[in-house]
């Protein structure tokens, strides 16, 4: 586990904006885990459009791995967001209220193996 305390300022920040006190250490670990607190992290699986959103490229554990374009911090999965800017998902606030709003909706679920390996789900 990650402390809130640890991460870059600018991160911190936005997480205690948009978390509850009590996920902050959470959403840190979490966003730790998927970018070490990168906010140029970016994992496109897509292969230029060779395999396309959503496509199946592997399995992990019995979970299937769908091909992705995913951003900054909390690795936002643009695919998921078609008609936004994706570049937008490299500003702070943004990755994070996006996080916040799938964290609201579907818990820690959204980032099964980190949430998993955390014991959040």
């Amino acid at each position: 586990m990650y402390s809130i305390n640890d991460a870059p300022t600018e991160l911190a920040d936005a997480i205690r904006e948009f978390f509850p006190r009590e996920e902050w250490d959470n959403a840190a670990s979490i966003s730790y885990l998927e970018s070490e607190w990168k906010w140029d992290a970016e994992a496109d699986t897509t292969a230029g459009g060779a395999f396309p959103c959503g496509t199946v490229i592997a399995t992990r554990g019995g979970v299937k791995i769908a091909a992705e374009h995913s951003i900054s911090y909390f690795q936002i999965n643009a695919c998921n967001y078609p008609d936004w800017n994706w570049a937008h998902f490299f500003n702070v606030r943004q990755n994070v209220g996006t996080a916040h709003a799938l964290w609201s909706e579907r818990g820690w679920s959204p980032w099964y193996f980190s949430a998993q390996t955390l014991g959040l789900i």
